[in-house]
């Protein structure tokens, strides 16, 4: 199992697979990952958030990426 990332991080990461973040002010995930039509909403408080285990693996899961991507 992965440990926590920071947010700033994981978005580094995910950048190289063309894989986008987006800050929005409204709603109750107004943070996501997009890429064309899919998307994955975060909780997030700035960019040192920890992004736990549970949500790295659907991050995983929703865009097709490597199993070992944040090893």
């Amino acid at each position: 199992m992965s440990k926590p990332k920071e947010l700033r991080k994981v978005i580094k990461i995910l950048g190289e697979y063309g894989i986008e973040f987006a800050y929005s002010k409204r709603g109750k995930h107004s943070e996501k990952f997009y890429k064309v039509k899919i998307s994955f909403p975060v909780k997030s408080h700035g960019k040192k958030t920890e992004i736990l285990p549970y949500a790295l693996k659907g991050l995983i899961k929703k865009f097709n990426l490597p199993k070992d991507i944040f090893k």
